[in-house]
């Protein structure tokens, strides 16, 4: 029989917000169900076994919008209880429900607007690993490709259809995964950081430690071959530290058009730092609440977003 398995949630917890804040959500193999607003991915047990997994928010006729409800995790088949952790923790992680409640309140004291908006926990993967991938599949590439590219890696790797472990990943070859899933010069990158992860010289785990520090986080993601200033920043917020800011050509942008503000990128680059360094330590969620409510503001809400409105996000229909 299948398993449901529940996770107590923090007050104010939304579902809806927290699955539908940052653009991972989109990438195979997530699913959002903007109708059941229910999410939806395959995820692994101790063993690697794949379980499909329908994730929904349940509140009783006594809860109140002040208290959260709980989470339930349904499962397709049986789960042995040997398993349930280590599901509810790939979860928490997703929705970050492991993170201390009195940083978002910390942010929401800095940013009125985001507490009125529930904009708190930003969507992120199970793991580091795939937060690691996704985010080189997303450097230097149109949104419409990184999607293609975490599709394929999902339908030509991962079995069946989840996103591919580590242990998958080493056994292909660069030139096969580059021509498989049409991920380019990612290929050798992607392959080099699976093979150091499976046989244990890149230890993943020290870096999702609290005790890291952001700087000492940062130089040892810029140690990972193929890992630039942008990856490393963009994998800090994941790993929750927000107070670097990922530029790359959409940052400078958005603070363009939104702060009307010309000239040298690099200029902009500055004035971007500077005008969010008022929001510190938080100042990459305060550039990720505005340049999400202008995606908002464009497309419609977050939550009801089709396929043809995630083709919408490149350079030419954003100018």
């Amino acid at each position: 029989m299948p398993t449901t398995l529940t996770l107590p949630l923090p007050p104010r917890f939304s579902l809806t917000h927290a699955v539908c804040s940052y653009g991972y959500f989109i990438l195979a193999p997530n699913r959002w169900n903007p109708e059941t607003r229910s999410f939806h991915r395959p995820l692994r047990d101790l063993n690697e076994r794949v379980i499909k997994c329908r994730i929904t928010q349940a509140r009783s006729e006594r809860t109140t919008r002040a208290k959260g409800g709980i989470l339930k995790i349904h499962c397709h088949r049986t789960v042995a209880r040997a398993h349930h952790a280590y599901l509810k923790a790939q979860v928490a992680r997703t929705l970050r429900l492991d993170t201390d409640p009195a940083v978002f309140r910390r942010w929401h004291r800095l940013n009125p607007a985001a507490k009125r908006a529930r904009f708190d926990r930003l969507f992120r993967s199970p793991t580091l690993f795939e937060d690691i991938v996704k985010t080189i599949t997303g450097c230097n590439v149109s949104w419409p490709n990184t999607m293609n590219m975490n599709r394929l890696l999902c339908a030509k790797i991962g079995k069946p259809g989840a996103f591919p472990t580590p242990a998958e990943l080493a056994a292909w070859s660069p030139a096969k995964l580059k021509a498989a899933c049409k991920v380019g010069y990612r290929a050798e990158r992607i392959i080099r950081l699976a093979r150091e992860v499976e046989k244990g010289s890149l230890d993943l785990a020290w870096f999702e430690s609290p005790q890291r520090t952001t700087d000492e986080l940062y130089d040892a993601l810029r140690d990972i071959h193929g890992i630039g200033d942008y990856a490393a920043n963009n994998v800090l917020q994941c790993l929750g530290h927000f107070d670097r800011l990922p530029i790359d050509s959409e940052t400078i942008r958005h603070f363009r058009q939104f702060h009307n503000h010309d000239g040298d990128p690099r200029h902009i680059t500055e004035r971007a730092r500077t005008f969010y360094d008022r929001y510190a330590p938080f100042q990459f969620l305060a550039y990720w609440f505005e340049l999400w409510g202008d995606y908002e503001t464009r497309f419609g809400k977050s939550h009801g977003w089709t396929e043809s409105d995630h083709d919408q996000f490149t350079a030419s229909k954003l100018n």
